[in-house]
């Protein structure tokens, strides 16, 4: 059969789905942009609201996270088969199975298993309580029965999809993060969220983060953090990529650890394996990504300002986190390094090297002069990639 060419990029066949091809930020944009009732609204209003509204009465009524995520997700084939109304797929039994089988994969992989029969008939209860007022609301259409009584309260006014796509996101963040039980580990100085299925990982990282967090933030002069480090541990790679496209980052597939929220976001080891990027992580490589991102945490405390200066961020953190890349030549440009370093071929490598130059050649007062005032090395950055090149000391 053939495919449809997805938001992200992906080719897609909605009569044979592959759960690796599905991808909720393609579920969120084109739900967004898909007018419920086929287009026979007084005003726009998108399935996406509509699953967002289905959502919020099941988070009102009391259910369960795996129940208010199903409920968001109730309408997901959609972004793939479009909205059909109900009367015609009544007589489309053949595109019923289509849509029945692509839900049911949609649900297994971010639910974990096919909704029981209880859960299917709360989500078509809420579903149809729901229809009864977008009837109202949308096309002035009062159905006769009396009216359901809702748990939550809901606006008709039309969002543009842009906001619609990143509340459908952050509600996804916020129930599938924690899908299925979920384990908390505290302690005065951060707090670890992660599924039962990463909890080998919890011993290895709360050991790194209390054998390095002293060292860091004495280089970062840090008597003390400003608020508990919070640590989510992702052990689902669309769930990960949905939290960094909330954060208005463009996800990429080498991506496995950020802070952008300031939070330590972090996938799980064998999440990072799948990457090609990453298939060959072992456990230290893994500890060391962790202090890699404390390093972060440090450095947004002291001057969270990273504009033009990520080579440098990355240069301090792939060096204090004890982590060794390739050897690489210096073949960019000031602009390329400031400007497009995430475009960069080994950018990563190309920072270590400069961060392990400075570290060698610079007192650590001109290097915490940069952390604090990153300004300066908008000036100083060109002389630090022909030092480096040059293997001496800087002019």
């Amino acid at each position: 059969m053939g495919c449809i060419t997805t938001y992200t990029g992906r080719h897609f066949d909605p009569v044979c789905p592959e759960s690796g091809e599905i991808d909720i930020r393609d579920i969120a944009h084109a739900l967004s942009l898909i007018c419920r009732g086929n287009g026979h609204v007084k005003t726009f209003f998108s399935v996406g609201q509509h699953c967002i509204h289905c959502a919020r009465e099941a988070e009102a009524r009391g259910y369960s996270d795996r129940l208010i995520l199903a409920c968001l997700l109730h309408d997901a084939s959609e972004c793939y088969l479009s909205d059909v109304p109900r009367p015609i797929k009544g007589v489309m039994p053949q595109y019923k199975a289509v849509e029945e089988r692509l839900l049911e994969q949609i649900y297994i992989k971010y639910l974990g298993t096919v909704l029981t029969n209880e859960e299917e008939r709360q989500v078509k209860q809420i579903d149809n309580d729901m229809l009864y007022y977008d009837l109202l609301n949308l096309l002035n259409e009062r159905i006769e029965q009396k009216p359901p009584v809702m748990a939550a309260e809901f606006s008709y006014e039309a969002l543009p999809f842009e906001e619609v796509e990143n509340r459908f996101l952050e509600m996804f963040m916020r129930y599938g993060v924690y899908a299925g039980k979920e384990g908390v580990f505290s302690t005065e100085f951060f707090e670890l969220h992660y599924s039962q299925s990463c909890q080998k990982l919890v011993g290895d990282i709360v050991g790194t983060l209390l054998e390095n967090m002293e060292r860091i933030m004495n280089f970062f002069l840090l008597e003390k953090l400003d608020q508990k480090v919070l640590v989510v541990i992702h052990s689902n790679v669309d769930v990960y990529a949905a939290h960094v496209a909330e954060c208005g980052q463009d996800y990429r597939d080498w991506m496995i650890a950020d802070t952008f929220d300031g939070r330590i976001h972090i996938l799980s080891l064998e999440a990072c394996r799948e990457s090609s990027s990453h298939a060959h992580m072992d456990r230290e490589e893994y500890a060391r990504l962790i202090v890699h991102e404390f390093v972060h945490i440090c450095q947004q405390q002291v001057e969270p300002n990273c504009n033009g200066v990520i080579w440098f961020w990355e240069a301090l953190a792939t060096n204090l986190a004890g982590q060794v890349m390739a050897p690489v030549e210096l073949n960019c440009s000031r602009d390329e390094l400031m400007f497009h370093y995430q475009e960069l071929p080994a950018a990563y490598s190309i920072s270590y090297r400069l961060g392990k130059y400075m570290l060698e050649y610079l007192s650590h007062e001109q290097i915490y002069e940069y952390i604090r005032n990153p300004g300066a090395l908008w000036t100083d950055t060109e002389n630090i990639l022909e030092a480096v090149g040059q293997k001496k000391g800087l002019k």
